[in-house]
């Protein structure tokens, strides 16, 4: 309790210097928050360009006119899956089926065959948009999009039609269509559990996963030729990646004066140019910052330093004076030290919250650099005094006189 008030009377005693000493520590607290702050500023702003980006990667056809009722590669989706750098987001397929005998399977350009259509989608997007919402049976949602359980979806007026009942299972053969549409090739039987109905008023046939018809082509060793797709990109900062990755896949630009009624996608446009003319300025300003940081924060702590090294060499006659009068080297060490570690710590916490209130930059951000300086700051004082007090008492008041 002496100590404290001995350390207060102290503080007050010295008012001119004990002003002096915290405006040099708001002062320098100030400069080092709002440099901070500025970081942090461009870091934020950064990550929330990062977090609204929505960046897409579509396959177009190479005039870059059509995105659906194409032929994509289905070994570039997976390649672009398998990488990590982006994710997808809707796939469009279709191939033939028939839920009848193999004698019911005439040829293709047969009138009469009685192979349809069996599409399959990545999400639900697509349904959405025909009339007659999607009816899931209990035990299915929308996640079986994004599976490759052998289910599907059957048109409401074909559930009537042929008397189905929630998880029946229909026999399926797969098939899929040449380039010329001139033939068809067999593919696999499978098993599909009825999962829920759906309007149909296209007469689109059955709906499946996509990853379901990707397994059962490629188990066929026939080719998958999604009509449409696209895929999103997780991680902006990817971008120049996934970039990278599309030249070495062979994709090409999209070239306008190319014909338009093209249908090969090779091509990909990406929604880029809005994120790059924000966050490249954005990234340039943080990497300065972030270079720049270290020397101003070894200018402020060198400043601090001698700042308050000096400081403490004014008070040298003052130590003097206590030593000669008896007082023990760790007192007069423990009074002044603590006298700078106040002041210190009041300019920077005067500094933090204005900093917080002005740039409303997070205390947590500033956390670190002012330790830092703290640190250095008190180093100054505690050097000097350690200094002062291993000089000959009479030699400083000699001097003084």
């Amino acid at each position: 309790m002496f100590f404290v008030k001995e350390l207060g009377r102290s503080i007050k005693r010295h008012g001119k210097k004990t002003a002096i000493a915290l405006l040099v520590s708001l002062a320098l607290g100030i400069f080092l928050c709002q440099f901070a702050g500025s970081v942090d500023t461009y870091r934020r702003r950064l990550e929330d360009l990062s977090a609204n980006a929505d960046l897409r990667i579509t396959f177009v056809n190479s005039s870059g006119t059509r995105s659906v009722n194409l032929l994509v590669y289905d070994k570039m989706l997976k390649a672009l899956e398998e990488s990590g750098l982006a994710e997808p987001e809707l796939y469009a397929a279709s191939c033939l089926f028939s839920d009848g005998t193999p004698d019911d399977l005439p040829d293709y350009r047969n009138p009469k065959r009685k192979v349809q259509y069996l599409a399959a989608y990545t999400c639900e997007d697509p349904l959405a948009t025909t009339p007659g919402n999607i009816t899931y049976f209990d035990g299915y949602d929308a996640s079986l999009f994004s599976s490759e359980e052998p289910v599907c979806l059957v048109p409401q007026k074909r559930m009537e039609e042929r008397g189905f009942q929630p998880g029946d299972k229909l026999h399926v053969q797969f098939f899929t269509v040449g380039n010329n549409a001139q033939s068809i090739y067999p593919g696999i039987e499978m098993d599909l559990t009825i999962a829920g109905t759906y309007g149909d008023p296209a007469g689109m046939g059955m709906v499946c996963p996509y990853k379901l018809i990707r397994q059962a082509i490629q188990e066929s060793k026939l080719n998958l030729w999604p009509s449409q797709a696209s895929l999103t990109i997780p991680d902006p900062e990817n971008l120049n990646a996934v970039k990278a990755l599309l030249q070495e896949l062979e994709i090409e630009p999209v070239n306008a004066g190319l014909s338009t009624y093209a249908t090969h996608a090779k091509t990909v446009t990406i929604n880029d140019s809005t994120y790059i003319g924000t966050a490249e300025p954005t990234q340039r300003t943080l990497s300065l910052l972030r270079s720049l940081y270290p020397v101003v924060f070894a200018a402020v702590a060198l400043i601090a330093l001698l700042a308050s090294y000096l400081l403490m060499q004014s008070r040298r006659e003052e130590i003097a004076l206590q030593r000669s009068m008896g007082a023990g080297r760790g007192r007069i060490f423990a009074v002044f030290f603590a006298e700078s570690a106040c002041l210190c710590l009041a300019g920077a916490v005067l500094a933090a919250l204005l900093s917080t209130l002005v740039l409303g930059t997070p205390l947590l951000a500033l956390g670190l650099p002012l330790l830092g300086y703290i640190g250095f700051y008190l180093l100054g004082a505690g050097l000097a005094i350690l200094l002062m007090l291993r000089t000959g008492v009479l030699s400083v008041l000699a001097a003084s006189e």
